[in-house]
């Protein structure tokens, strides 16, 4: 598996950690679950509906940069699904990409969290949080990978968000790349992971809202799958 980090003015994108050295069968696609192409290891954010009614899972443009056909595949090494739509990985905005689900996998889709199935009841906008609420996050970083509180166990602190961004500080890292960020007090999808800052700054990423509505202004309209 190849390790890759992709370097900008002042932030890295937040891609590639180790496999974790544990299989686990029949692992459930979800919201927090690792996956990995020949590019790299990251971590899903989101279930989608795609234009045609077709099962989706969201994660970082970097995560998988050969683009709309690239082979996606879970903690076992097991093929599930093909890139159908791509962003922009130079862009934080544009930061995110559609995985299409095979259709023999799409019953081990689930949009609940992982780690938390209550999450999400939906995707959050500017006028529901405020600087300094609590972010739950769900991943497989480099060390917090390891086990499943680590992964799972992690909280956030926002910074900003408007329609389109959001910053965030809190314990973000390389292999979370991708991953979901949400917003603990109205139990919604705020963002997903994309670029850690260098130095005394924040995480920083596109927001669910303004991702679906960047991906509907480009032809390709998805809705966020909610518990």
């Amino acid at each position: 598996m190849k390790i890759r980090s992709l370097l900008l003015p002042a932030v890295v994108a937040l891609s590639a950690a180790v496999a974790p050295a544990t299989a686990q069968a029949a692992q459930t696609l979800q919201p927090g679950a690792y996956h990995e192409s020949d590019d790299g290891s990251c971590t899903l954010n989101f279930a989608y509906t795609g234009p045609s009614g077709e099962t989706l899972l969201g994660t970082a443009a970097h995560c998988v940069p050969q683009g709309v056909g690239t082979r996606v595949r879970d903690r076992d090494g097991v093929e599930f699904g093909t890139v159908s739509f791509y962003g922009d990985q130079d862009v934080m905005e544009l930061d995110f990409a559609f995985i299409k689900v095979d259709a023999e996998d799409v019953a081990r889709v689930s949009p609940k969290v992982k780690g938390y199935p209550q999450y999400p009841r939906g995707a959050t906008t500017p006028g529901e949080t405020v600087t300094g609420d609590l972010i739950q996050v769900s991943g497989y970083g480099v060390g917090f990978g390891t086990t499943q509180p680590t992964q799972e166990q992690r909280k956030a602190v926002l910074s900003y968000d408007d329609a389109e961004i959001h910053t965030l500080s809190g314990p973000v890292i390389f292999g979370d790349s991708g991953g979901p960020f949400i917003h603990i007090k109205t139990g919604k999808a705020l963002g997903i992971v994309s670029r850690l800052c260098v130095g005394l700054c924040t995480e920083e990423g596109p927001t669910v809202q303004g991702l679906i509505a960047k991906a509907a202004a480009r032809g390709y309209s998805v809705t966020l799958r909610t518990v």
